[in-house]
């Protein structure tokens, strides 16, 4: 009897992680606000985002941007992210969450890791490095949440999640590096909401 309860036990703890709670108290299936109207098409990946989330180009951000007179900072850090990716000249993509242009996530081809423990470590604290200074530069506080490498089935992930902060705001933030056999791509994924997709990442697909 009690390995049976054991067991059970064991199953409810792991069958937990698919689900959240509403402010009501109800579950709420964290996959089934999945649409194949959100889904990122990238150099043979294929990534799933929630409902509301929409591809657009660096124009259309740019004007819905200006929209915004409440976060003057953020707005300009939207911008110099945009003009980061840019500069690397290389393939990317923006999805922007239409109800508010603050949470977005861009996605594009990167330099292609053999990732192992000890480089995706180095990744990560570079990672950490580049975007502390960049947070001294930008004049906002910068909080390192968590760094940590896992794998899929077809991919090999780092992933450093962090919090940047100007007075009373804050941006929830975080930068994914995944090797798989179709090569390398990151993703920058901002919103307000602390929404960082990694269920979605652990879903990728590569064709």
């Amino acid at each position: 009897m009690k390995k049976i309860l054991l067991l059970l036990s064991v199953i409810l703890l792991s069958s937990c992680q698919y689900f959240d709670f509403n402010t009501d108290g109800k579950q709420n299936s964290k996959f089934t606000n999945f649409s194949n109207k959100n889904t990122i098409e990238f150099r043979r990946n294929t990534i799933m985002l929630t409902k509301g989330y929409e591809k657009t180009s660096p124009e259309d951000f740019k004007v819905r941007l200006d929209s915004l007179t409440d976060s003057p900072k953020f707005k300009k850090i939207a911008l110099e992210e945009l003009k980061k990716i840019e500069n690397k000249n290389t393939d990317f993509q923006l999805f922007v969450d239409k109800r508010n242009v603050e949470n977005y996530v861009f996605i594009y081809a990167c330099d292609f890791y053999q990732l192992d423990e000890h480089r995706a470590a180095t990744v990560v604290e570079a990672l950490s490095r580049e975007l502390k200074d960049e947070a001294n530069n930008q004049e906002v506080r910068y909080k390192r949440i968590h760094g940590r490498f896992f794998f899929t089935p077809t991919s090999k992930i780092v992933k450093l999640k962090y919090l940047k902060g100007y007075k009373m705001e804050k941006k929830y933030q975080a930068e994914y590096i995944v090797a798989s056999r179709s090569g390398g791509i990151g993703l920058l994924i901002s919103n307000l909401e602390n929404v960082d997709f990694e269920n979605s990442i652990k879903r990728l697909a590569v064709k």
